[in-house]
């Protein structure tokens, strides 16, 4: 899967299989909140028998969410 390939968008599900969690993509947003040199990051809500209430919304950046589908440790699921 290319860089290209990988298009995320809001209601996109991440399944992480070696615990057993799934993620659904709810924003995204820019950390940084610069629109010269914007950082993009994703909020995400897990659920599955690991993710624990103070747990169950995290933000990932783009970039390491691309990273992580790529080599395997999310599978991404798309909404549409």
């Amino acid at each position: 899967m290319s860089e290209e390939d990988i298009d995320l968008e809001v209601g996109d599900i991440l399944v992480h299989h070696a615990i057993t969690e799934i993620g659904l993509l709810l924003r995204r947003f820019d950390v940084l909140d610069d629109p010269q040199w914007p950082l993009w990051a994703w909020d995400i809500l897990w659920v599955g028998s690991e993710a624990q209430d103070i747990g169950r919304r995290q933000a990932f950046t783009e970039e390491g969410l691309v990273g992580l589908i790529r080599s395997g440790v999310f599978r991404l699921h798309k909404s549409t």
